[in-house]
């Protein structure tokens, strides 16, 4: 069977290249950038080819039901609320750049794009600020602790955070600096905060903060500004902080909530379980249509930020939970005979753990919706569900992610009678 990917490649391969405007997609050598498509194609040309492309792979996991249409993005460029640049260091020249990999030698290699056109343009603006003022050699010694630079938020509100190697009292002096420069050059940041790595992890925002003192240490320190950032989603207000997993597309996501409220058909009655919850988006915006919310989540930063998004909404009927969700810790918060129950389930990329979707079975929740940001995994969990007592009832993709091979997909179930 073909991936997502590979048919999505079939579909835009015939396509002529658009023309691109000065620093878009490009290298300043005007080598384009193949990481995403938006530099061979606007949305609107973009759209309607993945939509029949997202059509012909959903319909070969064969899930025995209609698949509804492609959702569309508001917003198909310049939406990304997070995006990341790994530091290089070449020869004593330092840059920020994408992430290439040699085919030829698995190593990666910058690719240093001006102007990303899924990204908005306060993002490239804080790269490029801090790439010119990390080239000068009097800075050379903080460029050598920098393992990557992520920037979260719109062109009205960003965060800035620098993953570095090393950050104490000895170099704080000269990250003070580089705010102070970075929020002269760029306006609208919001806050600039430092995560320390020492063992240079590859992932942009995990790793060891400090290897002599991991319990007591904080791994994020803020240098300026707020501590959260705001967005809302209908009427429902949410803060989240820099640690926290938000959404990549805020602007889809009035849709993919009120799809899920559909979906779950929920009444007063309804105990709605909500499972890798983050900062709450679902459960809050869910909580006025049912008599209790129970929501669990891994990061114990997007829990503090869950709690504070309670406060802030003025909801009594919500308790948010900070656990890893294996079998072992679901029996400790789910108990069986509570009623009528909905769960609503969006974990990360790998899926879900060993037992769990069989343990949730277990409990018999009326419906089921679980939402797949991965399309490699969507045939073995559904498989899993099937197996568990559960059927197919509606499908509904999601273009949460235009310019790239993902997309997110709302699966409901509901049990077999």
């Amino acid at each position: 069977m073909k991936t997502l990917a590979e048919i999505l490649s079939h579909h835009y391969s015939p396509l002529p290249q658009r023309q691109l405007k000065a620093g878009e997609c490009q290298t300043p050598q005007k080598k384009r950038c193949s990481l995403c498509y938006a530099g061979k194609m606007e949305y609107s040309t973009e759209f309607p080819h993945k939509q029949k492309a997202v059509m012909e792979f959903l319909q070969s996991l064969k899930f025995g039901v209609p698949i509804r249409p492609l959702i569309q993005s508001p917003v198909g460029r310049m939406y990304r609320t997070v995006s990341k640049r790994k530091a290089f260091l070449v020869n004593r020249q330092f840059s920020l750049g994408l992430i290439g990999v040699n085919d030829d030698t698995a190593k990666n290699f910058p690719i240093a794009v001006h102007h990303c056109m899924i990204e908005p343009r306060i993002h490239n603006q804080v790269y490029d600020v801090i790439q010119q003022y990390l080239q000068k050699r009097e800075h050379f010694s903080l460029a050598e602790e920098f393992n990557y630079v992520i920037v979260k938020g719109h062109d009205a509100e960003a965060e800035v955070i620098f993953n570095m190697n090393h950050f104490s009292s000895a170099n704080r002096k000269e990250v003070n600096s580089l705010s102070k420069h970075l929020t002269s050059k760029v306006k609208n940041i919001a806050g600039i905060f430092v995560f320390t790595d020492e063992e240079r992890s590859e992932y942009y925002l995990r790793g060891n903060p400090k290897k002599n003192d991991r319990v007591n240490t904080t791994p994020i320190t803020k240098i300026f500004g707020k501590e959260k950032l705001f967005h809302n989603v209908g009427k429902t207000k949410f803060l989240f902080s820099p640690l926290s997993f938000s959404q990549t597309n805020h602007f889809i996501l009035d849709i993919l909530v009120s799809t899920a409220r559909n979906f779950l058909d929920l009444t007063k009655k309804d105990t709605l379980i909500d499972l890798y919850c983050g900062y709450g988006l679902f459960s809050l915006c869910l909580a006025p249509d049912v008599h209790k919310v129970i929501s669990i989540e891994l990061s114990r930063s997007s829990i503090i930020d869950a709690i504070d998004n309670i406060r802030i909404n003025k909801i009594t009927n919500t308790k948010f939970v900070s656990a890893n969700i294996t079998v072992e810790s679901l029996r400790k918060h789910i108990k069986p005979g509570s009623g009528s129950m909905k769960l609503l389930i969006d974990p990360p990329r790998h899926g879900t753990a060993e037992g769990v979707i069989e343990f949730l079975a277990q409990q018999q929740p009326e419906k089921v919706v679980h939402i797949f940001c991965n399309s490699s995994i969507i045939e073995s969990e559904v498989v899993r569900w099937k197996k568990s007592g559960y059927s197919v009832t509606a499908v509904q993709p999601f273009d949460m992610f235009p310019g790239t091979n993902d997309i997110e997909v709302m699966v409901l179930f509901t049990r077999k009678t």
